[in-house]
């Protein structure tokens, strides 16, 4: 199946499946649709744009109670994995970030491009079929 619009009538959880891939090495269930300059991946649902993220804890466990985020154990921000995801405030997701300081740091400004995280996808057509792909390594063309 192509990216392309969902139909109206599509609920939320054929949306996510929809606009997303499993990789098979870390299970992170990545957005592969439009996302935010922040990396987070957003998806059109109920008349407003929602975050990928929350949009998939909403499908697997419900609404999200007021003053608390959804916040990714994983780091992976384009990841919709709800085993991947937990409830808490900010607090919560700046004590989770604190913890975890001492590990990785990203290599390059922007989101998500440390290198054990999850690696970026790309999608490619070719021939009227839909392929995605992992991006192991993104650099100029330099001709020889």
């Amino acid at each position: 199946m192509t990216l392309f619009q969902c139909p109206n009538d599509w609920s939320l959880q054929q949306r996510l499946d929809h606009y997303s891939v499993r990789d098979p090495e870390t299970g992170c269930i990545l957005w592969k649709a439009g996302r935010n300059t922040n990396g987070y991946g957003h998806v059109r649902w109920d008349g407003r744009l929602w975050l990928a993220h929350r949009a998939a804890w909403v499908a697997r466990h419900g609404p999200i109670p007021d003053g608390l985020l959804v916040c990714h154990r994983c780091d992976v921000r384009p990841c919709i994995n709800p085993d991947h995801l937990f409830l808490g405030t900010q607090k919560d997701n700046m004590t989770d970030k604190a913890i975890k300081a001492g590990h990785e740091r990203r290599t390059e400004p922007g989101p998500e491009r440390r290198p054990s995280k999850s690696p970026e996808i790309m999608i490619v057509r070719f021939w009227g079929k839909e392929y995605v792909t992992r991006v192991l390594q993104i650099r100029p063309f330099e001709p020889s």
